[in-house]
């Protein structure tokens, strides 16, 4: 029999095999116990840390009454330095302002589909390469029912018409452009009219424009008018049916005299009343 076969019926070799085998069984769940602590106790660090983070975001850190900040304890403390979550906080915040901000500007009112009289500011853009212009800003009062489409072709046609009033920018006169210009000696002053644009570059016309104001119309004044013309018909016709039955009375002729009545004696009465004898 061999000396394992001997030991192993030793009861203090059976003792210590069997510890063997169980601290061999126990190493292996222990390692996965702690690990699975370790990784617990990581998450709820980053949870608290997420939270902190949120809450940072949310609402500003309370101060004590002396001015000096609470700690985690609830108690007033000196003030601890800006750490980097304090630093993302502070410029979320920062853009979220700088994005209410954008949201606040007015956005230009370009609405022209109502009846009202609208008071429009507009100009005309030029905005072919290298030789963009804005053309100097006027106003218009539009009372007409439309959209931006023909606000657009009517001020661009009614621009194009003015040409021969329009003078030459002075980007233009630098490249030469347009060829045909008119030039007029007007008061001691050379002036260069632009005259026409060519027919290809009249698709680079643009209009800008906006509503600056709008004022309610007033209302059509037609059956005011009509009654105040049927008055004045009214009063021409009995103006000349009164003027009418006053001449007819005073062209009618008198009445003729009456016949003297014939006396008893055989005479006539003389037209003082008295007889006229025969």
């Amino acid at each position: 029999m061999s000396s394992f076969d001997s030991n192993w019926g030793n009861p203090s070799t059976r003792g210590s095999l069997a510890s063997l085998f169980s601290h061999m069984f126990r190493l292996p769940i222990l390692a996965m116990v702690y690990g699975m602590e370790i990784f617990v106790k990581t998450v709820h660090g980053f949870q608290r840390i997420a939270d902190q983070s949120v809450d940072a975001l949310t609402s500003p850190p309370d101060a004590a009454p002396g001015g000096m900040p609470l700690s985690s304890e609830g108690q007033s403390g000196p003030a601890q330095p800006a750490t980097a979550a304090d630093a993302c906080s502070s410029g979320t915040q920062e853009q979220h302002t700088e994005e209410v901000r954008k949201e606040q500007i007015k956005m230009p009112d370009t609405n022209l589909n109502d009846d009202m009289l609208k008071l429009v500011r507009y100009k005309i853009l030029f905005i072919k390469r290298d030789y963009e212009v804005a053309f100097p800003e006027q106003e218009e009062l539009v009372y007409d029912n439309m959209n931006d489409g023909a606000f657009t072709a009517w001020k661009v046609a009614e621009f194009i018409q003015s040409l021969n009033r329009m003078e030459v920018p002075s980007k233009w006169e630098k490249k030469a452009y347009p060829e045909g210009v008119q030039v007029r000696n007007e008061h001691g002053r050379t002036t260069r009219y632009i005259h026409s644009l060519p027919e290809d570059d009249k698709k680079y016309l643009r209009v800008y424009f906006e509503v600056l104001q709008r004022y309610p119309r007033e209302k059509f004044k037609h059956d005011e008018r009509e009654v105040e013309e049927l008055e004045k018909i009214r009063r021409i016709l009995d103006d000349r049916l009164h003027t009418g039955g006053s001449a007819a009375a005073a062209a009618s002729p008198p009445p003729p005299p009456a016949a003297p009545e014939p006396t008893s004696g055989g005479g006539r009465r003389s037209p003082g009343g008295g007889a006229v004898t025969g």
